[in-house]
């Protein structure tokens, strides 16, 4: 059978290292087989302030469990506004928004994903955006519980 391998992959086995079926590197330059866990999902959405009781709400009805929410300043096509204070007009660059982040398995991100823009779209300019991206592990401080089962 014929296999390319990497640059990579030649110079870690011509250093002796071995390589796992699922060839994912490790902090420590080691490659480890990480199937046994679960995947899950960082969710962040940032949206208008007055839309976070009925996105918390939306959540909680699709069996997110927990959420950090934090009051964060931005802006994107809104690219601010100007406003009149006191007989003087100034430009307000950062609008005020809401940042939540929550962390759940794969199989639960779309409907969550679904709930928010459900509950927190109002169809104007500026109504936020969701990221997602990947979280390698999750762990419960207090008992110390990994993966799904600490989220």
């Amino acid at each position: 059978m014929n296999r390319s391998l990497s640059l990579f992959t030649v110079l870690a086995l011509s250093l002796g290292q071995s390589l796992s079926a699922s060839g994912r590197e490790t902090e420590a330059g080691r490659y480890t087989h990480n199937e046994h866990q679960t995947r899950m999902k960082k969710i962040e959405a940032i949206i208008k302030p007055f839309k976070l009781e009925e996105v918390k709400d939306a959540l909680h009805d699709v069996g997110a469990e927990g959420m950090t929410v934090s009051e964060v300043k931005g802006f994107g096509r809104q690219k601010g506004h100007t406003e009149i204070y006191r007989g003087s007009e100034y430009t307000v660059d950062f609008l005020p928004k809401i940042k939540i982040e929550l962390v759940l398995a794969d199989s639960k991100v779309q409907e969550a994903v679904a709930a928010i823009i459900k509950a927190a779209k109002t169809g104007k300019i500026g109504d936020g955006k969701i990221f997602i991206s990947g979280v390698e592990e999750a762990v419960r401080i207090r008992t110390e519980e990994k993966g799904e089962n600490a989220v």
